[in-house]
């Protein structure tokens, strides 16, 4: 099987599989329809709007970001907004409340944690990168089963391979209709064609593994 290195090859390879862009998340397509979904009663126009924050109007939120540091673009750590959903539920500072709404799943507060590193994109502009931390680090979440967080563990980089035999170690994030979510290891996340994929990493996809 061809081996292609980092990182023009990468590239390269990218293309031949599907000829796609980077995907990076977009707070008005991958954020805002779980926030309205979770916290539309509190922050929104349909709703209250606690702390004059509202969360389903990309343009108002836009204007808020760099308020009290709701959001601050490459850091998530510092982003009162992923604190706030990133502390234990009963917590005085942690969101939604107890008993006042649903809380985000693991996977879900990691999307916005992503979003924040990615340099938050909102309205198509985004400030500065930073890193999303790593498995042990403080703000490492885990969404698998795990005893010590009592969720599932976190998606693992396999090796995919297209049609030609050329393969790629990435991690599947999800899959949007007949598009492979997958990011590499410096953080970058592709979409491209299942059809471009070989019969064992369209098996894969199915599968999970």
């Amino acid at each position: 099987m061809n081996r292609i290195s980092l990182p023009v090859k990468h590239l390269l390879l990218l293309i031949a599989l599907a000829g796609a862009p980077a995907f990076a998340l977009e707070y008005e397509k991958d954020i805002m329809p779980i926030f309205i979904e979770k916290c539309s009663d509190c922050h929104s126009d349909s709703g209250k709007v606690k702390g004059g924050l509202k969360l389903d109007d990309p343009k108002h939120l836009s204007g808020r970001l760099g308020k009290n540091k709701l959001v601050v673009p490459g850091d998530w750590d510092a982003s009162y907004l992923f604190v706030t959903l990133f502390r234990p539920e009963g917590d005085d500072d942690a969101m939604p409340p107890k008993g006042k709404g649903e809380r985000l799943t693991p996977e879900e507060v990691v999307l916005v944690q992503r979003w924040i590193s990615e340099g938050a994109e909102i309205l198509g502009e985004k400030g500065e990168k930073g890193p999303m931390p790593k498995p042990g680090e403080p703000g490492y979440i885990e969404t698998g089963d795990s005893e010590s967080e009592g969720m599932p563990a976190a998606p693992q980089p396999r090796e995919w391979t297209n049609r030609e035999g050329k393969s790629i170690t990435a991690t599947l994030l999800g899959v949007e209709g007949e598009v492979a979510l997958l990011r590499l290891a410096n953080g970058t996340v592709y979409r491209y064609p299942i059809e471009n994929l070989s019969e064992e990493s369209r098996a894969g996809l199915k599968s999970g593994d």
